[in-house]
């Protein structure tokens, strides 16, 4: 593979569980409730940003603004390790969305 398909699947993937997760934090989406946990979607939104940032990060590297692949490694580090940790604890009431918390408390 070559390092431009691999940086277009970086970009693809990050794409769609980034826009999924995004489309449920804005309450676009919201026929997942009752069929996929909580965890699973919001965690989405995170791990899609931290796919994202790899993929930029990757198109960064043979550049001469090189510095800016590493603030983009480091993001994907960050919003990595939180869509892991929204993944396997839960997601903090101060990630939920408000109307997501509003739905929960009916």
């Amino acid at each position: 593979m070559t390092p431009l398909g691999f940086v277009l699947i970086l970009f693809a993937i990050g794409f769609v569980f980034g826009g999924l997760g995004a489309l449920a934090y804005a309450g676009v989406w919201r026929s997942w409730i009752g069929r996929l946990h909580q965890n699973v979607v919001f965690g989405w939104f995170w791990l899609g940003l931290a796919v994202l940032s790899m993929g930029l990060a990757a198109s960064f590297i043979r550049t001469p603004v090189f510095g800016v692949s590493f603030v983009f490694a480091v993001a994907a580090a960050l919003t990595g390790a939180l869509g892991l940790w929204i993944l396997l604890s839960g997601v903090p009431k101060r990630l939920q969305p408000r109307w997501y918390r509003v739905e929960r408390e009916r």
